[in-house]
C-alpha cells in the first residue's frame, strides 16, 4: 500500500512532462553518483511556463529547493 504523500506525488506527476522528469532524474543521480547532495536543475526548468508545479513535485518527494547556491542565482534541487 502507498502512503498519501506518495499517491499525492504520483497523481502530480501525470500532469507533468515525463521527459523534463526524466532529464530532472538524471541530473539528480549523475550528481548523486559524485557524492554530492545537489544539482542544478535550472537549464531544464527555468524558462518553463508552469515551473512552479516541477518545483512542487520534487518538494512532495522529499528534495528541498534553493534559489541561490554558493552566491550563484538558479534551482537547485538539495537532499542530505
Amino acid at each position: 500500500m502507498i502512503k498519501a504523500k506518495d499517491a499525492k506525488a504520483i497523481s502530480r506527476s501525470v500532469e507533468l512532462n515525463q521527459q523534463i522528469l526524466d532529464k530532472i532524474s538524471c541530473i539528480i543521480i549523475k550528481e548523486a553518483s559524485k557524492g554530492n547532495y545537489r544539482a542544478d536543475i535550472t537549464p531544464i526548468i527555468y524558462n518553463l511556463p508552469h515551473n512552479y508545479t516541477y518545483i512542487e513535485y520534487l518538494k512532495e518527494l522529499g528534495y528541498s529547493i534553493k534559489d541561490l547556491d554558493h552566491g550563484v542565482h538558479g534551482i537547485y534541487v538539495v537532499w542530505y
